[in-house]
């Protein structure tokens, strides 16, 4: 159970009720041949049972062809299209390599993705997003060294901050209807000094009283700057703010919204709760790992997996991710560890 689970603030309550109220996502991969009009389409079929252990993922994509047939229509599923002349053929079978027959220019499967430029297969990429959408509590970069036999920590580091970015992209969607918003410091590693001061917001869903999704992000000062910047970004406007009493959050009612004072000082309970199971996830999980100038790509990390379980299963949360990775960008390890990421 991960930590966010087990620290009360769904009050024992499983968001997995709402599944039924969102539409489940398919995952399709296996290539079948029809003719319609003198042209050759790609019908993809549903994965009927997603694999549950490593053995089982295994059998699914038994060789480098399966993924590469597998994002090829994940990438793109109305047929090739060429990212120079915007033409589309869906004539073409899947292949890591592409020529545009209408214009001649050459893309591989993974440009533009976060597996551009990596020396590992793409089976490789695949278990490690099934592995991190199947385990719960969240993972780190030494487990994912173990699992795909890196010999290079830095290796496992940087594509585990790659995908927590992906996560990010993949999980944009703001926090609506009656929302809580508060902040505190938060230290990543309990042992050192270093704090930061963390905003969230976190939705109520009614009338069940559960927590919903949830957006949190990394300030400099608790300011009326910060606090509408945050809010443009992380609640959809019209929405119901409950929070402190305090004047950095008084700005919130001029794009929208309806701002209601929790308390005078005191973050709402939810908010609390939400930060507390943070912090001690970060220090259980991360064992207190995480530096100050990384701690965004980690709390994205935690608002993913929280958000996640609002999706219908874990076949959808993979979808999720996978998207997000074949649309997400490379970004080298210098910069990755640089004090601007």
């Amino acid at each position: 159970m991960p930590y966010f689970l087990e620290n009360s603030f769904y009050h024992g309550k499983s968001t997995l009720d709402l599944a039924s109220s969102v539409q489940s996502c398919e995952i399709k991969w296996i290539s079948h041949a029809t003719h319609s009009e003198g042209q050759v389409h790609s019908k993809l079929s549903k994965i009927s049972h997603f694999p549950q252990t490593e053995f089982e993922f295994q059998g699914l994509f038994p060789d480098e062809e399966s993924c590469v047939t597998y994002l090829f229509h994940t990438k793109w599923s109305h047929g090739f299209e060429c990212p120079n002349c915007m033409s589309r053929n869906d004539a073409i079978s899947p292949r890591k390599s592409i020529t545009c027959p209408q214009c001649g220019s050459h893309t591989s499967l993974t440009t533009d993705t976060v597996m551009h430029g990596t020396k590992k297969n793409l089976y490789s990429w695949l278990l490690a997003i099934w592995w991190l959408c199947t385990n719960e509590g969240g993972t780190s970069a030494k487990d994912l060294q173990r699992l795909l036999g890196l010999a290079s920590y830095q290796t496992a580091w940087t594509w585990m901050q790659k995908l927590r970015m992906v996560m990010a992209a993949a999980d944009s969607i703001p926090c609506h209807g009656l929302v809580q918003v508060g902040s505190a410091e938060v230290s990543p590693a309990w042992e050192k000094p270093e704090r930061a001061r963390v905003i969230t917001a976190a939705e109520t869903l009614l009338p069940s009283g559960i927590t919903g999704r949830i957006r949190m992000q990394v300030i400099d000062l608790l300011s009326a700057t910060s606090v509408t910047a945050f809010l443009r970004t992380a609640v959809q406007s019209g929405s119901s703010i409950v929070a402190p009493g305090l004047p950095p959050y008084a700005d919130a009612e001029k794009y929208g919204s309806i701002y209601v004072i929790d308390s005078p000082t005191e973050n709402p309970d939810r908010i609390s709760e939400i930060l507390s199971s943070v912090e001690i996830w970060l220090n259980k999980v991360h064992r207190g790992g995480v530096a100050i100038k990384h701690l965004q790509h980690y709390l994205d990390e935690f608002c993913f997996r929280n958000n996640s379980i609002i999706l219908p299963d874990k076949q959808s949360v993979f979808i999720a991710l996978l998207k997000g990775c074949m649309a997400g960008k490379t970004m080298p390890y210098r910069e990755l560890v640089s004090d601007q990421h």
